[in-house]
């Protein structure tokens, strides 16, 4: 590798990481404004990465990314708020906060969620960003952008698992990235601690697969 390519390396996984540590900033803040509490934020912001990566094998060819995401989102909010609940009459209280604010609050998930997966389509090659725009993003009909593609039916459902696996990919490095220091795999014990999950999941998910 020249010093020239070397130098345009290391710009690109710099410029990763930036987009990496911005966009768990992005999710934890959001977080921290509806729960008011940094470790309620953080735990969420953990529950939430762990259901999205340990099912995102599950996501169907026909499903579009941004919705379903912002279901998990949801869910983990709810039930973080019906696990925290300390009365029968604050769990009340949380319902008709939800029931009054519920389509506030989609909106603003799904804005979060779609602006996020935006910054992360940069840092996939361009084939595989172009796909999930068109597909996850906007919403586009599948046939159409088959077609403008010119692939078959079985190559493009192909082309699109593989844009979604190296999303995933960018997801994974996304929770392990520390917002705070900004690199991979930081030894700070929120950033350690979901990677213990993670690991955790995967060799679980391996010993199922044999």
């Amino acid at each position: 590798m020249t010093v020239d390519e070397t130098e345009t390396h290391s710009r690109r996984r710099a410029a990763v990481e930036r987009t990496l540590r911005e966009v768990h900033k992005d999710f934890f803040r959001f977080l921290l404004r509806q729960l008011k509490d940094e470790h309620d934020a953080a735990d969420v912001l953990q529950e939430f990465y762990v259901r999205v990566l340990k099912s995102f094998a599950d996501l169907k060819d026909d499903e579009k990314l941004r919705p379903w995401m912002n279901r998990v989102l949801q869910s983990v909010i709810a039930d973080h708020y019906r696990l925290r609940a300390r009365s029968e009459r604050l769990e009340k209280a949380f319902e008709r906060q939800m029931t009054v604010e519920s389509q506030m609050v989609e909106e603003e998930i799904d804005l979060l969620v779609c602006a996020c997966l935006y910054k992360l389509l940069p840092t996939l090659v361009d084939d595989y960003a172009a796909i999930i725009w068109r597909v996850d993003l906007l919403g586009e009909d599948r046939a159409d952008v088959r077609d403008s593609l010119e692939l078959s039916e079985s190559a493009f459902r192909v082309k699109l698992h593989r844009a979604r696996q190296a999303l995933r990919d960018r997801l994974e490095q996304s929770c392990r990235t520390c917002p705070e220091h900004g690199f991979l795999d930081c030894g700070c014990e929120n950033v350690a601690s979901l990677r213990r999950r993670l690991d955790k999941e995967k060799q679980a998910n391996e010993a199922g697969e044999k």
